[in-house]
């Protein structure tokens, strides 16, 4: 197989792998999906030094399944102007594991797997350009997390809070 008959997703994913000098078998079968940098079963492939460090992640500042009204919406942050919470998804923030799963994927892919034309990066260091560019990637990553802006709102989280507190 060509390397040009890969998708672009799968390619990134190869050659990431192929620079660290971990091991690559592919399966030629052309009806598997690759979604970001997970196989099959879900397992992880991402190199170990391009895994995002979980106590980077930002926290979502926001329980799912606050206060439920019985139509699928709960209470997300407060809103400043009237000071009752933002009606949000019962569902979202999704829990940490399964975002920090999707954020990982995004951060070693450089973008968005459901949104490719965001850019996305998660730099380590203590600056506050760092500490946004992290906010940023866990927000776009939310809102992306089940398909091109299926996801959970902002307003799931404090994250843009967080974001205003450091620029």
């Amino acid at each position: 197989m060509k390397f040009t008959t890969i998708t672009p997703i799968l390619s990134t994913i190869l050659l990431s792998l192929s620079v660290t000098g971990t091991p690559v078998t592919m399966n030629t079968n052309t009806n598997i999906k690759v979604k970001g940098a997970r196989d099959s079963s879900d397992n992880c492939i991402i190199p170990p030094d391009l895994k995002s460090d979980p106590t980077l992640v930002p926290e979502f500042g926001v329980k799912a399944g606050q206060n439920p009204t019985g139509t699928g919406d709960c209470d997300g942050i407060l809103d400043e102007k009237t000071g009752k919470p933002i009606k949000i998804p019962c569902s979202c923030p999704p829990d940490r594991d399964t975002f920090i799963r999707a954020l990982e994927d995004n951060v070693a892919l450089g973008y968005v797997v459901n949104n490719p034309g965001v850019a996305i990066s998660f730099p380590t260091d203590g600056s506050n350009a760092s500490k946004a560019a992290r906010i940023y990637a866990s927000i776009v990553t939310l809102q992306n997390l089940n398909g091109l802006g299926v996801g959970c709102p902002d307003s799931s989280t404090t994250l843009s809070a967080q974001w205003a507190a450091i620029s």
